[in-house]
């Protein structure tokens, strides 16, 4: 599936098809995709708190330093 979007969905969905999926899963797995690709899946809590503590780490607010000493 790495050349997704040469055949598109529906050729997408048949190959899926094919090799072995249920016409259900095959039309999940399309629209899972077409939402990882838009961006439009829902983050964990953990991802959050981990994209938040990198933004902390880039923005000087924490570091391996002494406490309240800023991250160059």
């Amino acid at each position: 599936m790495s050349d997704f979007w040469r055949f598109g969905p529906s050729a997408a969905t048949m190959a899926l098809r094919r090799m072995g999926f249920t016409s259900r899963q095959a039309d999940r797995l399309v629209a899972l995709k077409l939402r990882q690709l838009r961006g439009d899946l829902e983050l964990t809590q953990a991802q959050k708190r981990l994209r938040f503590a990198r933004w902390l780490v880039r923005h000087g607010r924490i570091g391996e330093g002494r406490p309240g000493e800023k991250v160059r």
